[in-house]
């Protein structure tokens, strides 16, 4: 096989005509759905929160989002996440490289994640998901080096975990919102010392909150199971199974987000634990979502590897360097939108957010197109392989020397 995908993980760029389109693909449109699911955290209009009463524009780009983006970007990325977790493994061990020293890589993949994520998380987004994904390399990486069964058996239980888990805290942040207001669930802002403690005070319980809250691990060990299969590098290969993932996966999703919609629109009014159960439902069945919007590129990628445009192999350039452009679509968003910055998020509402997140998104697409006319690596994806690798086996795989 040849070097492999790299993701939000930072491994090697390898030379293009070695690449597989889907992957990178999905990388790069799943980084504009999340960054349109960050806009409206600013705008305050997140998840599970009631806006009957804003504008017909805004409402309607509340439902777009509870049915389409809401805990459905997030899993995709997870999947593509495990996904490239797997692929390194699977490169490692083709290079004859010992498990030791897989482990080895895995952990300090792990704590690099975390270390990025929690920067990320102090000084942009609180509930940035780079720490979430180290804690479950760390947690769940050793699964990479057993047998399929031992993967399978694994996100049984994971599942098991969650559909106990997601209710509860589901149902905990619905109380909230009814006794305290969206305002329990705000962000810091830069401009006291209090924001400054809350922001170092929530750095180690972020990601333990979201490990517990939403199918995080299960998410990635899934990702690692597609990627034993090779299911994104050859989707002609596996398009009927593609099809009923894409088919199945999206639709269920959107048709479980509804009654989470309807209650936000106000159409409906449950009581506090029914609308919390109406959001769990939303998040368990986002797994499902997830899936089938990696699914649904793998197969729009057939089409596209034939005939590739300067638009797709941009979105693609983009997920080659997900990890730069990630951290910088987030920034680009914070910066306009933050209260205490440009501070349009006050203004704009969900549907002048999303606007907000695609234009940001727009123009890291032409820093991604620039950055693969040169043939030039993200630099945070390159920084992130030094810390995996060390500097001079890095600058040896980004060569392309040892890939097999």
């Amino acid at each position: 096989m040849s070097a492999p995908t790299n993701g939000s993980t930072g491994s090697v760029i390898p030379p293009r005509a070695t690449r597989k389109l889907a992957p990178d693909l999905a990388r790069g449109v799943m980084l504009l759905l999340i960054a349109m699911a960050y806009a409206g955290v600013y705008a305050g209009v997140g998840f599970g929160v009631d806006v009957s009463g804003e504008p017909a524009q805004d409402r309607l780009a509340a439902l777009f989002t509870t049915l389409f983006l809401d805990n459905r970007s997030f899993p995709m990325f997870a999947i593509l996440f495990g996904y490239g977790m797997a692929w390194m493994v699977s490169r490692q061990r083709a290079r004859g490289t010992s498990d030791q020293e897989i482990r080895r890589l895995l952990r300090r993949r792990g704590f690099f994640l975390l270390l990025f994520g929690a920067v990320h998380a102090l000084l942009v987004f609180p509930g940035e998901i780079l720490t979430s994904y180290g804690l479950a390399a760390l947690v769940t990486g050793w699964l990479l080096l057993r047998s399929d069964k031992a993967i399978v058996r694994a996100g049984v239980v994971f599942a098991v975990f969650y559909v106990i888990t997601v209710p509860i805290s589901m149902v905990g942040m619905s109380v909230g919102n009814a006794t305290q207001g969206p305002e329990a669930f705000a962000l810091p802002g830069y401009l006291t010392a209090e924001d400054w403690i809350g922001r170092v005070v929530g750095l180690p319980f972020s990601p333990l909150f979201l490990a517990f809250a939403y199918p995080l691990l299960l998410l990635v060990v899934l990702g690692y199971r597609a990627g034993r299969a090779g299911l994104l590098d050859d989707p002609a290969a596996h398009k009927g199974l593609l099809t009923k993932v894409a088919v199945i996966g999206i639709g269920v999703s959107v048709l479980s987000a509804v009654p989470s919609a309807l209650s936000a629109l106000g159409v409906i009014s449950p009581d506090m634990i029914t609308e919390g159960l109406f959001m769990a439902l939303q998040v368990l069945t986002g797994v499902l979502g997830g899936a089938g919007y990696a699914a649904l590129f793998a197969l729009w990628s057939i089409r596209l590897d034939r005939t590739q445009g300067p638009l797709t192999k941009s979105v693609a350039a983009m997920g080659k360097r997900s990890l730069t452009f990630y951290l910088l679509n987030s920034v680009l968003v914070a910066v306009v939108l933050h209260t205490d910055l440009v501070g349009l998020g006050d203004t704009v509402g969900a549907a002048g957010a999303l606007l907000v997140a695609t234009l940001a998104w727009s123009m890291s697409l032409l820093a991604a197109a620039f950055l693969e006319s040169r043939n030039r690596p993200g630099p945070l994806d390159q920084l992130m392989r030094r810390g995996v690798y060390g500097g001079r086996r890095a600058r040896r795989l980004a060569a392309g020397k040892g890939s097999t």
